[in-house]
């Protein structure tokens, strides 16, 4: 079959063993694609489908329903809408649509009934024909599947079955079944082998991508070293890492020892002012160093300056674990879960978000960034970042150092290839951290998307600074979540190219670690897997369009006020340490103790000059404002690197909506049964303010007629505005409390539908049908479709809060010299008790 070529699937109902047929879909290949609109992936096997089904659309798509056809294969759940155009033969394969969805992406499965919500797995049952399907993904997008009326009740209840047990893998411990779902045909696997890598972008996967990096910034002194070419000195590091010029590889490889996992300092980039960033994992303990070694040591260390700062990230961040633990209780908070009871109230939703702690480390880490890009900005020195590992923290802050202050970084190329650089060669154990096989969650912590949030505050305030738009850091956040990428499915280059190769491993005294061939030609091999920046394969080009945006010219700024603080003070230099010298940077405060470099605190090293030197500090001004102090920033104008340094109070520091809340909202107002008869939330909130519009104006019209004719019908004019006044009562039902940081409603749940009126006062008959019949919200609108009623009666379930009782709720405006009411027990008595006292 030529490249580029498709192959659909008849679909069939589904067996009562799924996984056997997933297992054996090669008896499937007969065309379809005519009759369902569905283009498969060539081999992909499509297991069931349901007709006339209603995909609810997000704001950001324009919101309401699309009617379509819902398909569950393999790989992915694929929504087919009906009036979409025919798909052309001869396209390249994309691998998902703009409403599919990655079966490994989804978390969670969840059938909404008539009267109740069930959380679906592969071992449960549905005692009830569900009438919405809602599916929880790990990228924190919430997806509801409207059945119509219409639709077959097998039908819904076969789909919900079959995506609940093929979303998990088939064995606990390994993806390969999803991966051979989506690229293990023969079509696919040489279409994968056709393609070509973005020329544009530095892999640093050669000794000369790394020349190349070292001519762009224009770093002299230093060499590209491949002594770690068959990983005997670091198993975790790449091939090929920068060191200094002075180090011969002989010299090179006695320093690898003395650092844990061999993670000896490396180059990470230069500022334009001459200060190199490199990083490097903590020291070994109870190593002799020899005399030889020493030197090494310190001309690895300080590289071409002669003052070196350390900075220590490994008391100061954040923990994996504390990471891990703030992301999982973000995700509970933005999303919710329908099927179970507990709900966080609106009036405690942002007090709830702060105790996540989530933004906190994100400010974290964008000051200690802060810090250290203003620190390179000083010129003439060394900083090197320090971890116990040198693979979780340091990526994120070396990273963010380079956004800050490298304008390169910022575009989409330039991005992408300092993701290269210092996660994916630099060892970030991607496999571990994202837990894609789902079996241990020890090691599960996601540092990458906290990157990607700290980028994203960076974007958030200073968007003319950056090529690369939201969009893009939401594509590169959901691409994660899906686990066909040789970018994230290896700890290490080192993994990664055994697997790329097939290799097996063999170990000899003689000659070490080598990978070796494996001998049978017929043993089944992995398919190849793309890298995560083909965009083409998984995007629309229309998707990919929105990728970027035009970069102006920076202005010539003010003076920065992080905070209250003027920061653009002092222009003299920090750091006016001895060559030689050595300084710790922890707490935001400098200090150069003795014990800093174990091989100058012992005594074998008194040849070298041990520096007491304590470099001037203001303990009383926060850390930011004295870098700031040290960094000289040019009064001349702006320059092309200067860093971007982001405001750090509370309220500067924001939830990235497009992410988190996509399925907050979403979730909560769409995914409960609702009759045909009742507007959507958002719908009758939006038209109460219209009716509370209309009754003002109402109301000042009658008032100022009133006051014209007072003199001739004062009688008559009171009682026609009466119930003007009576009609600006709260509705019972509705709540109009708003998130002022994210902009996103929170609808309690409360179980008095939406036409219900309020209760009448006693002894007023003509005004309480007045309000009936003025109050009543029109029964369809023209935008949204209106949706089936439920087979049982309609139950409502809200994420964020809920009624404890039937009760209506009614807002209590008391008149001047009023008592409130003594008692609740009588929803009437208290209504009659409110207007009695608005009476007086």
């Amino acid at each position: 079959m030529l490249t580029g070529s498709k192959t659909t699937f008849k679909v069939r109902q589904m067996v009562p063993d799924v996984k056997d047929r997933m297992l054996s879909h090669s008896s499937l290949h007969t065309r379809g694609r005519e009759m369902f609109g569905l283009c498969c992936l060539p081999g992909e096997c499509v297991l069931q489908r349901a007709v006339l089904v209603r995909k609810k659309l997000s704001a950001k798509e324009g919101g309401g329903w699309l009617a379509g056809t819902l398909f569950c294969t393999h790989f992915r759940v694929a929504f087919v809408p009906q009036d979409s155009p025919k798909p052309d033969d001869n396209a390249d394969p994309v691998l998902l649509g703009d409403h599919d969805v990655a079966l490994a992406s989804i978390e969670k499965v969840v059938a909404v009934g008539p009267s109740r919500t069930k959380l679906v797995t592969p071992n449960s049952s549905l005692k009830f024909t569900p009438e919405e399907l809602v599916l929880y993904c790990r990228d924190l997008r919430v997806i509801c599947f409207l059945f119509d009326r219409l639709t077959p009740e097998t039908q819904a209840v076969e789909i919900t079955y079959t995506i609940a047990k093929t979303y998990q893998p088939l064995k606990p411990g390994t993806i390969l079944s999803f991966q051979n779902a989506a690229l293990g045909s023969i079509e696919m696997k040489q279409f994968l082998s056709n393609r070509r890598r973005d020329p544009d972008m530095n892999w640093f996967e050669s000794s000369s991508d790394w020349e190349q990096e070292l001519e762009r910034v224009g770093a002299t002194g230093w060499r590209v070293s491949s002594v770690n070419d068959r990983f005997e000195m670091s198993t975790s590091l790449s091939r090929f890492n920068v060191v200094p010029q002075k180090v011969l590889d002989t010299e090179l490889k006695k320093t690898f020892a003395h650092f844990n996992e061999g993670r000896i300092p490396h180059w990470c980039w230069r500022h334009p002012r001459g200060s190199d960033l490199l990083r490097m994992a903590s020291f070994q303990n109870n190593i002799y160093h020899e005399k030889d070694d020493i030197r090494n040591l310190e001309l690895v260390l300080f590289g071409v300056q002669q003052v070196c700062v350390v900075v220590d990230l490994g008391e100061e961040m954040p923990s994996t674990t504390d990471i891990q633990l703030a992301h999982t209780r973000l995700r509970a908070l933005c999303l919710g879960d329908i099927s179970a009871s507990v709900s966080v109230p609106d009036d405690k939703w942002l007090s709830t978000l702060e105790g996540t702690h989530w933004l906190d480390y994100i400010r974290c880490c964008l000051r200690k960034s802060g810090e250290v890009a203003c620190l390179l900005r000083g010129g003439h020195l060394t900083v090197v970042l320090q971890e116990p590992e040198d693979r979780d923290m340091n990526c994120v802050v070396s990273s963010l150092v380079q956004v800050m202050c490298d304008p390169h970084c910022r575009t989409v190329a330039g991005f992408q290839a300092l993701i290269q650089k210092e996660w994916i060669m630099a060892g970030h154990r991607f496999l571990s951290r994202i837990n894609y096989h789902r079996d241990s969650d020890k090691e599960e912590a996601p540092l990458f998307l906290l990157f990607l949030d700290c980028v994203w505050q960076l974007w958030a305030q200073f968007p003319s600074r950056f090529q690369l738009s939201g969009d893009y850091l939401l594509a590169l956040h959901d691409s994660l979540h899906v686990p066909l990428f040789s970018s994230f499915l290896a700890n290490c280059q080192r993994e990664r190219s055994r697997r790329s190769q097939h290799l097996a491993q063999s170990y000899t005294p003689v000659n070490g670690l080598r990978e070796l061939p494996r001998g049978s030609p017929q043993e089944p091999c992995d398919p190849p897997l793309p890298p995560v920046w083909d965009w083409a394969l998984q995007y629309s080009g229309q998707r990919r369009a929105r990728f970027t945006q035009p970069v102006t010219q920076p202005a010539s700024p003010p003076p920065l006020l992080n905070g209250n603080l003027n920061t653009n003070l002092d222009p003299h230099r920090h750091v006016d340490g001895m060559a030689g010298s050595v300084f710790l940077l922890s707490r935001g405060s400098f200090s150069s103790p003795s014990n800093l470099l174990p091989w100058r605190s012992s005594a074998g090293s008194a040849s070298y000059r041990k520096s007491h030197r304590r470099a001037p500090s203001a303990e009383m001004l926060p850390a930011l404002e004295r870098l700031l102090r040290a960094c000289s920033l040019s009064e001349a104008g702006p320059e092309p690197h200067e860093p971007l340094l982001p405001l750090l109070l509370g309220p500067c520091v924001k939830v990235w909506r497009d992410c988190y809340l996509r399925g907050a909202l979403h979730a909560q107002a769409f995914t409960h049964p609702m009759p045909s008869s009742m507007l959507h939330p958002v719908d009758q909130l939006s038209w109460e303010v219209q009716q509370l519009r209309e009754k003002l104006a109402q109301a000042s019209s009658t008032s100022s007629s009133s006051c014209s004719s007072s003199s001739s019908s004062p009688t008559s004019s009171r009682t026609s505005s009466t119930p003007h006044i009576k009609l600006e009562a709260r509705r019972t039902d509705s709540n109009l409390n708003q998130n002022a940081n994210n902009g996103t409603f929170l609808f309690p749940s409360s179980r008095s539908t939406f036409h219900q009126p309020p209760p009448a006062p006693r002894g007023n008959a003509q005004t309480t049908a007045s309000v009936k019949a003025t109050s009543r919200p029109p029964t369809s609108i023209a935008n949204p479709q209106p949706r089936p009623t439920g087979r049982d009666g309609a139950k409502h379930t809200f994420l964020f809060g809920h009624q404890p009782d039937n009760r209506p709720v009614q807002r209590y405006i008391p008149a001047p010299h009023a008592k409130p009411p003594r008692s609740r027990s009588s929803s009437s008595g208290g209504s009659s008790g409110i207007h009695g006292n608005n009476l007086q």
